[in-house]
């Protein structure tokens, strides 16, 4: 009989009741709840990592709201400024040269995994990374890095300073998180960098970007719902298509005949166990064997199958509503629900804010670095985004059909014409014609005028297309 110490269980549910006291779990009555359910008292990078880059849930929730918010890139304009300056051609040219906005993109993916994502800035300003930032004409690359791949290793502890508690060195590391198995002789890169070489965003940080939020941090457990769903339907599946054979014997049967070959003496009951099993296992590998059995039956196990589906649907709207991504739009399409004009207003509401407090201080932070040190002309610009709830083709089209019956229905009514072709062919945004059929090449209507008529209805404004 085995023999517990209550001492050593004493010691363990005090170990248990000091970590939940730590994790801060939200059932009072339990302080070990969290442990009892298998969800981890604190949430590492390392498990953050791992959700994103291997749970389905995670990386749909990353990326739906990734692609939401950089459908299209911004443009970087001066104020007042509707046509394309040079200045922002010059901007313009040198952003594509490096891809900044695919890199920015990836900048905003690693913050969302971790607390906060580092973006260094290589520039040829013949110092190295471990040296402050010197006054530059090219930016030669833009790297974005995670949370694990950018540390500090010195802080500005003098409290004369301008820049006390803040970061003095940061140390990165090349490799990714969670790198295993042959690398290819890639070099295992560590470098020192300065942190006016260092960009940080941290969502959800007002100060310390220590205090960043992590987007799967608060939906974590139900993740790992979603997983113990997913996976134990799964597994039950697998057992039930197992085929495990149970075998039944009456008390006149004698199984150890069933393990002796043609000819050979009657086997010891111990290796009856054994010679039965490997019968068992020619009849699950082959699809015409057969089992002779005397005396006895055999039958298959099988269990019944319990519909995940609402359990699942329970942890995936928690997961959705942790992450404020509704829940139609972040697993799609399901039976008998779509995502409605309400959901998609939502959507494009979250990202619309992301853009205006997360992402747009972040570029204007990045552009006036860029001019302290030279490499884009000094002078006031702003960040412009596409709007997200702007119409697609097939809904510009939607529109055009019904503003063609609107017509009809005018003309059956009498009434003159509610819109020209000009306007017409605006919505769905083609080139404007003269009098004479022909496309006016700056946009505005030609031809001659008629001075008996009225004056002409205003054209819908065409929508900007996508640079």
């Amino acid at each position: 009989m085995l023999t517990v110490n209550p001492t050593d269980l004493e010691i363990r549910r005090a170990r248990e009741n000091l970590l939940a006291g730590f994790g801060g779990v939200l059932d009072a009555k339990r302080p070990t709840a969290w442990i009892q359910y298998g969800y981890p008292e604190t949430v590492s990078f390392a498990q953050l990592y791992a959700a994103y880059e291997r749970g389905g849930a995670g990386h749909g929730a990353v990326h739906r709201l990734l692609d939401g918010c950089w459908r299209e890139a911004p443009r970087i304009k001066q104020p007042d400024a509707d046509e394309e300056t040079p200045w922002e051609t010059t901007l313009a040219k040198m952003l594509r040269k490096v891809k900044v906005w695919k890199k920015f993109k990836d900048f905003d993916r690693r913050n969302l995994v971790g607390r906060y994502a580092g973006l260094i800035y290589r520039v040829n300003d013949g110092r190295n990374l471990s040296e402050e930032i010197g006054p530059a004409k090219t930016l030669v690359d833009i790297v974005p890095l995670y949370e694990d791949q950018l540390k500090v290793t010195a802080w500005d502890a003098d409290p004369q300073s301008p820049n006390y508690g803040k970061p003095k060195m940061w140390q990165y590391r090349a490799r990714r998180p969670g790198a295993t198995g042959d690398t290819q002789g890639q070099p295992d890169e560590w470098a020192d960098v300065h942190p006016s070489r260092v960009q940080i965003l941290a969502e959800g940080a007002v100060g310390d970007f220590f205090d960043g939020v992590p987007l799967l941090r608060a939906g974590f457990n139900h993740l790992i719902d979603l997983e113990k769903v997913g996976g134990g339907s799964a597994e039950s599946f697998l057992k039930n298509s197992a085929r495990t054979i149970v075998m039944k014997f009456d008390a006149n049967s004698s199984p150890q005949a069933l393990a002796a070959n043609p000819g050979e003496a009657v086997p010891a009951a111990a290796d009856v166990k054994s010679a039965i099993e490997a019968k068992t296992r020619a009849l699950n590998s082959n699809i015409d064997s057969s089992l002779v059995l005397q005396g006895g039956d055999a039958t298959t196990l099988q269990t019944q199958q319990s519909d995940p589906t609402k359990p699942f649907e329970v942890a995936a709207n928690l997961f959705a509503a942790s992450v404020r991504i509704p829940f139609t739009i972040l697993f799609g399409q399901q039976t008998g629900r779509m995502a409605s004009d309400e959901d998609k207003a939502d959507m494009h509401a979250r990202c619309k804010g992301r853009q205006e407090h997360e992402l747009t201080p972040a570029i204007e932070e990045f552009i006036e670095r860029m001019q302290a040190i030279g490499i884009v002309e000094a002078g006031e610009f702003e960040v412009e985004w596409e709007p997200l709830d702007a119409p697609g083709e097939m809904d510009r089209v939607d529109l055009l059909l019904k503003m063609t019956q609107a017509m009809q229905t005018a003309a059956g009514a009498g009434l003159g014409p509610i819109f020209d072709e000009n306007e017409l062919r605006g919505v769905v945004d083609y080139e404007e014609r003269d009098s004479t059929g022909q496309p006016h090449e700056d946009g505005s209507p030609g031809g001659d005028e008629d001075p008996t008529a009225g004056p002409a209805p205003a054209p819908a404004p065409a929508l900007r297309q996508a640079a």
